[in-house]
């Protein structure tokens, strides 16, 4: 079935898409020669569950407004930290002690000259906590072996603090380490522009050129897909290419390959090879737009993957997707740079319900509201009306897929009197807060987390700083934070009923 087929479906049919079959798998290629089959990894150490299903409210005992640790929890949220900000770089140690800044000058008094940044921020609870119960179920499943495609995906949809991945990337080597690894996720095969990255991944380009809803004039045809953007390559000397930045780290290993490309009037082929060999030449012509994917199983190791233009028209690729077939936790980072929530209306809807169903995540994050911010002209009622009409997407793709809003971070501005909170961050904060229950979505504060009015100048300030200059972004140290806080929520519930204790 066509796009536009489709398109004509939609609106009398839309809370039937989260309930239709995927869409039939091309027939799959040849699998070429793969290069040398590392040994399997070694399990993630296991956090043994307790054999007992989570009843419907806590016990007396559990703490709210507390995470849930054991000894194994913690070396697993170290063994994260480490993996982004490097063994000598911890926030946090294996015991879950702050770690101290030796960089940090005291008076005579002994009192510091500045702040510990590792000491900044605190845990807060997810709101409406309720709306995770599919994805607790998920983890359960998962970690009972009782999961039918032996994945857990978590989609996390954001801008320039998501584009970085490395809130996320921690994230993804935390879950992965406790439930296991099911590969590194969705990602795209080109850079769409200076900024982006694919943690542990060597994303490089030339001669394709990025379209997508933020810029002054966007396509009007919205064929953006999962990702909210494609990459479009005409001549032959384009290509488009992923592998792993270190070929011999088992954790990069992966064996499932599925690239998503379009099939449309006009188009040309596409050449898709895997390290270097013979490469697959796909059809990338058709009478109608045409969403495609194309499956390649190898053998568990470190592939490279290269897309090239025939040269007999241009080709359109929304990503690809790389797994293992093993069971385990997956996280597609999906943040572009400057990027808003309204900017999803603009997509091709079924395109992107396609594509979505076809992931299946169990939980999906969105992760907006910085550059809203900046919106001032733009009536609060607006912001909330499209806010509104992006989480009814959602629910029309995935009527019972766990959904979290991550407001934002502080995003200050300097005056005579210093840094102070922009007033329309606090109105953005406030909006999407009420909006998640009505669309059965948890809310995670990301403003109280970072400690609410004037906290980004204090980690800016810090040593080491958690804060960039510019007062909107993060170092990567504040990055991890975030990152072990959200997950700390994130877990919280399901924690309190499966953690066995020390």
């Amino acid at each position: 079935m066509t796009l536009d087929t489709r398109r004509g479906l939609f609106l009398t049919a839309w809370l039937s898409l989260s309930c239709a079959a995927p869409p039939e798998r091309l027939p799959r290629a040849e699998s070429p020669q793969a290069r040398p089959t590392p040994a399997p990894p070694p399990p993630a150490p296991a956090v043994t569950p307790v054999p007992q299903p989570a009843p419907e409210q806590a016990p007396s005992s559990v703490d709210a407004d507390s995470p849930s640790y054991n000894h194994e929890v913690l070396a697993l949220r170290a063994r994260a930290q480490a993996r982004i900000l490097g063994d000598s770089k911890l926030i946090e140690d294996e015991a879950g002690r702050v770690v101290e800044s030796s960089d940090i000058p005291v008076d005579e008094a002994g009192i510091p000259a500045w702040v510990n940044g590792n000491t900044l921020g605190q845990f807060i609870p997810v709101e409406n906590e309720s709306a995770l119960e599919h994805f607790n179920d998920a983890l359960e499943r998962l970690a009972t072996g009782r999961d039918e495609d032996k994945k857990l995906r978590i989609a996390v949809y954001g801008a320039s603090h998501t584009q970085g991945d490395l809130y996320t990337g921690y994230l993804r080597y935390y879950l992965q380490s406790r439930f296991g690894n099911g590969g590194p996720g969705f990602m795209q095969m080109a850079l769409i522009n200076p900024w982006y990255r694919k943690f542990d991944f060597r994303v490089k380009s030339t001669g394709f050129r990025t379209e997508y809803a933020q810029k002054k004039e966007p396509p009007p045809h919205g064929l953006f897909g999962l990702f909210g953007l494609s990459v479009v390559g005409r001549f032959p000397y384009a290509y488009a290419e992923v592998s792993p930045a270190n070929d011999r780290d088992l954790e990069l290993a992966a064996d499932h390959y599925e690239l998503y490309y379009a099939a449309e009037p006009r188009g040309g082929d596409l050449k898709l090879s895997i390290d270097s060999q013979k490469p697959i030449i796909l059809t990338g012509a058709a009478d109608q737009v045409e969403a495609r994917y194309e499956t390649i199983q190898l053998g568990l190791g470190w592939h490279e993957v290269q897309v090239r233009p025939r040269g007999n028209g241009p080709i359109r690729l929304y990503g690809i997707s790389i797994e293992r077939s093993a069971p385990g936790i997956v996280v597609d980072t999906l943040g572009i740079n400057g990027t808003r929530a309204a900017n999803m209306l603009t997509w091709d809807m079924p395109l992107w319900v396609e594509h979505l169903t076809r992931r299946s995540p169990d939980l999906v994050v969105f992760a907006y509201g910085t550059n809203e911010t900046t919106d001032v002209g733009e009536p609060i009622e607006v912001y909330e009306t499209q806010l509104g009409e992006v989480l009814k997407r959602l629910r029309t793709a995935l009527p019972t897929t766990s959904c979290v809003l991550m407001g934002p971070g502080d995003f200050p501005r300097e005056g005579d009197d210093g840094w102070k909170t922009r007033s329309r961050l606090l109105d953005i904060i406030d909006v999407q807060r009420k909006l998640a229950p009505r669309y059965d979505c948890a809310f995670w504060d990301t403003f109280e987390f970072m400690g609410g009015e004037g906290s980004m100048h204090r980690w800016v300030e810090a040593k080491p700083a958690l804060g960039a200059p510019d007062h909107i972004h993060f170092t990567a140290r504040g990055y991890v934070k975030l990152g072990m806080a959200f997950g700390d929520a994130l877990m919280r519930s399901y924690d309190a009923f499966h953690l066995q204790p020390d």
